[in-house]
């Protein structure tokens, strides 16, 4: 890559800036716009749309939305947060072993007896988090901000090999090729890397022995469906024979799970919760009754789940953001693990343990604080306290005290998603947007990142937001020092 001095373009000038400082940078930015002009983003866009229409791509049965501009990001900041998200993945791995093991754990969390029956019943097989998520932000000197985990059926893992074809096809990486940029495949973006990673550790815990059959499974009462056929198919691509069905109509017979005829060794979940007087009996089906033969064959060590249920029920919680920052793990872990913890996690409590000081305080500043279910998605819950008015604040917080244990909410220092102001979006008017980034890691080894982007806070795509493309890419010729590396 030429040297940041090589042009005296002012937009690629403040592009090689940010990578210099933070490793980092979303060319949606409006100091970025003299790099890709509109009229390319428009053609781009027009081609990206059909083939995403052309491939089924979508968000809950509608078209996802997309906009082709990469956010950039630099091979050694991406080989530091591959370390960091590896050595925390240890660390969530420990967790589950404590809540199994010790009391004291499971007091900490007081989860409803329908998710504690499920994490009860452990998984057989390593690691229990066969994949997961971990959205964040990237910080002003390039430290990735962990505000959620997303370990019981992260959307988007099947999706970015797509994500990453329409960016190497288009014109507007064409034309970063001419600045110098020289783009990297992360793993994420090969076709079929989430089923081969899936499938070699079902290999490894013998658990392809009866064939290779998959079961795509949601619920007939909790349905979500978001990348359900891109999943089977990619375990298609790999030889594997994949149905599609929900988890009421499975049986259990002779030791096998069946879904119709077919004999299933390996299971996908994608279910969503029901929650406070209305909720169901079952975590993930109106009853147990109708999921026995599924809970019949997860004990019975019969079938490979993807997810477990320690990684849907436990790990997805938010509250175990609180127990990283909890004394009562600390004394389980090495120096190094809580300085980790410390750096990349925001400090998050459960609220039902602010004292009456702690409470004070965090109604008198609600600009520090997001408030979060513990156990929601795709932004339901969450409240960011700068964006919410004083009084309404103080009474969010005040009910979510009173919460009983077990539909708990938690506290987070809050990690503010990357502001910009574009003009690339629809009516090309000037627009604030927030970005955050998330990486997928598959049986605890990290393999890529995607780019959500909203005029909403919370940078959910279905609440005003469209995905972007990740540009991993080689180092530029200067080197690049964060005075957070460790």
């Amino acid at each position: 890559m030429r040297e940041a001095g090589d042009t005296g373009n002012p937009a690629f000038q403040a592009l090689m800036s940010a990578l210099r400082q933070r490793g980092g940078y979303n060319l949606i930015a409006e100091e970025a716009a003299a790099l890709v002009p509109a009229e390319v983003l428009r053609e781009d866009r027009g081609q990206q749309d059909a083939y995403l229409e052309a491939q089924g791509i979508r968000q809950e049965h509608k078209p996802i939305p997309f906009v082709g501009l990469p956010y950039v990001v630099t091979q050694r900041a991406f080989e530091r947060m591959v370390k960091q998200f590896r050595q925390l993945f240890g660390v969530l791995e420990r967790v589950i072993d404590l809540y199994l093991d010790e009391p004291a754990v499971r007091e900490f969390f007081r989860f409803e007896p329908r998710h504690e029956r499920l994490i009860r019943l452990g998984a057989s097989y390593r690691p229990r988090i066969q994949y997961c998520r971990y959205d964040f932000t990237l910080g002003p000197e390039g430290t990735p901000r962990i505000y959620e985990l997303n370990t019981h059926s992260p959307a988007a893992a099947t999706y970015a090999c797509h994500f990453g074809q329409m960016l190497a096809r288009s014109q507007t990486l064409a034309r970063l090729r001419e600045l110098g940029l020289r783009p990297l495949q992360a793993p994420l973006e090969r076709p079929g890397s989430f089923a081969r990673a899936m499938l070699a550790s079902a290999e490894k815990s013998g658990h392809l022995r009866g064939g290779r059959n998959v079961a795509v499974l949601n619920s007939r009462y909790l349905t979500m469906t978001t990348e359900l056929e891109h999943i089977a198919e990619q375990f298609r691509a790999q030889g594997c024979t994949a149905v599609r069905g929900f988890v009421e109509d499975l049986r259990f017979e002779r030791g096998r799970l069946y879904l119709d005829e077919v004999p299933v060794s390996l299971v996908y979940n994608k279910y969503d919760d029901s929650r406070g007087p209305e909720a169901y009996e079952c975590a993930f089906s109106r009853t147990t009754a109708e999921v026995q033969a599924y809970l019949d064959a997860y004990q019975a060590q019969a079938v490979l789940a993807i997810n477990s249920f320690p990684s849907m029920y436990l790990t997805e919680q938010k509250s175990t953001l609180a127990f990283l920052w909890s004394p009562l793990l600390h004394k389980y872990l090495g120096r190094e693990d809580v300085a980790l913890i410390e750096e990349i996690v925001p400090r998050t409590r459960l609220v039902r343990h602010l004292d009456a000081g702690a409470l004070e305080e965090v109604a008198a500043h609600p600009e520090r604080y997001v408030l979060k279910r513990s156990l929601d998605t795709r932004g339901r819950s969450v409240v960011i306290g700068r964006s919410t008015a004083p009084d309404a604040w103080a009474r969010l917080v005040s009910e979510a005290r009173a919460e009983p244990p077990g539909d708990d909410f938690v506290l987070q220092d809050l990690a503010l998603a990357e502001p910009n102001v574009t003009r690339r979006l629809e009516g090309e008017v000037p627009t604030q947007v927030f970005t955050s980034l998330a990486c997928f890691l598959f049986c605890g080894e990290p393999t890529g990142l995607i780019v959500r982007t909203s005029v909403d806070e919370t940078t959910n795509v279905g609440r005003r937001g469209f995905m972007q493309p990740p540009l991993l890419i080689e180092d530029p010729s200067w080197t690049w020092t964060p005075s957070s590396s460790r």
